[in-house]
């Protein structure tokens, strides 16, 4: 039964840890330890098992609850680390490198051991700290080429993609999202919050049923199509990283979605990253140089996964799609779902209940509100706009265009 699920604590952790082999391969001779729960996280318990006098030996356990473990009233399937494992496994398949090592998995006690990235930074907490990652554009535009094209019908038979599809419906945790970024956010909804000096801007939110007719578009395509596996929470807070690594974590969302979903994602937090140096680049010039260099990385990023897409395509694809010019119809719609995809991720994350760091840490509510009207600006453009757009770099000039429209 799911609710007879025992909750690890700090010390349980390491009675379990024993228990397993991972205690002999990472931990052989170790008797002191420390042990903490994690708590950035707010679904899954999370501790980090570390040799007190060797950092190096370390582990990152995680447990998924039938429940959030910071909300109890919410409850949530536990089916969701298996298909975390799952995802993670076949990540690390196709994309060795930007996966963290997987060293345990108990499918009776929902429990997942990971490499411990302690070498690395949330690249959230990177871009607020104005970090140049010199392969992140390389590394995130392999891996989405690579794991959306491996998982789609471009690249499976029609019978592998539909005997993959069953496991990973992921009912729950998608609806989650159905509302939370594609329906709730353009209404009024008690779910919502946002920065008072917004309000006149979510007013013309709230009553713009054309963009909320847009967003329903895609949250439609959301539900509907089954184009690849995606990690379907592919933001800045998933992805750990440092000047020579890129890892990609927390998969528990993972379904059979659209591939602009993740790419989008991916690209539109580069964008919340651009709108939000207003507050963590003080300086004028380091401002306008860090926003540049996020503005070319998202040029570059969407360039390296479009190039390795279609050489994927064109080496290892299946031949059930004999057409150049689809090829570029396809791409070109993709783009385009990217870009509705990734302003429907700034607004839930602007005006929407799931916030993000790069905002929170703003205490001056002018300065912050300034920096999400320049958010809510690019995400509205995007939205109502990419049907018209051809290219990335189109695609970029509006986001360096936009203005913040409070007063």
């Amino acid at each position: 039964m799911e609710n007879q699920v025992v909750a690890l604590t700090e010390q349980s952790v390491l009675d379990y840890l024993k228990q397993t082999p991972v205690y002999g391969e990472l931990f052989d001779g170790v008797m002191d330890f420390n042990c903490h729960q994690i708590a950035e996280g707010n679904v899954n318990l999370i501790f980090r098992v570390s040799a007190v006098n060797d950092s190096r030996k370390s582990v990152i356990v995680k447990q998924a609850l039938p429940y959030a473990w910071r909300y109890p009233d919410f409850k949530m399937p536990l089916e969701r680390s298996r298909i975390e494992y799952d995802f993670l496994m076949n990540q690390a398949r196709y994309c060795p490198d930007q996966t963290p090592k997987i060293y345990y998995y108990d499918e009776k006690r929902h429990i997942i051991m990971i490499e411990d990235l302690n070498r690395h930074l949330v690249m959230r907490e990177g871009l607020m700290q104005q970090i140049e990652y010199p392969h992140v554009d390389r590394h995130m535009g392999l891996y989405m080429a690579r794991t959306l094209f491996y998982t789609s019908d471009l690249y499976l038979s029609s019978g592998e993609k539909k005997a993959w599809v069953p496991r990973f419906i992921n009912a729950v945790l998608c609806k989650v999202q159905e509302d939370l970024v594609f329906t709730q956010p353009y209404i009024e909804h008690p779910n919502n919050r946002y920065t008072n000096l917004l309000e006149p801007q979510v007013r013309v939110v709230y009553a713009d049923d054309d963009l909320r007719s847009e967003v329903l578009l895609l949250k439609e395509r959301y539900m509907t199509h089954a184009q690849a596996l995606i990690h379907n929470d592919l933001h800045t807070g998933s992805i750990m990283l440092n000047l020579e690594e890129t890892k990609v974590v927390d998969p528990e969302f993972a379904f059979f979605g659209p591939i602009g979903h993740d790419v989008g994602s991916y690209l539109g937090n580069l964008a919340l990253s651009y709108a939000a140096q207003e507050y963590h680049a003080r300086e004028e010039a380091k401002r306008s140089a860090y926003r540049r260099w996020l503005a070319d990385l998202i040029i570059r990023t969407w360039n390296i996964f479009e190039e390795e897409f279609l050489n994927l395509w064109e080496n290892q694809g299946n031949g059930d799609w004999p057409s150049a010019a689809f090829r570029v119809k396809y791409m070109r719609n993709l783009l385009q779902d990217t870009l509705g995809f990734g302003a429907a991720e700034m607004m839930r994350r602007l005006i929407g209940m799931a916030h993000v760091h790069d905002f929170w840490t703003i205490q001056d509510p002018q300065i912050r509100a300034t920096a999400e009207s320049i958010g809510l600006n690019i995400a509205v453009d995007w939205l109502k706009n990419r049907r018209k757009v051809e290219s990335i770099e189109q695609a970029v000039e509006m986001m360096l265009a936009a203005r913040p429209t409070i007063s």
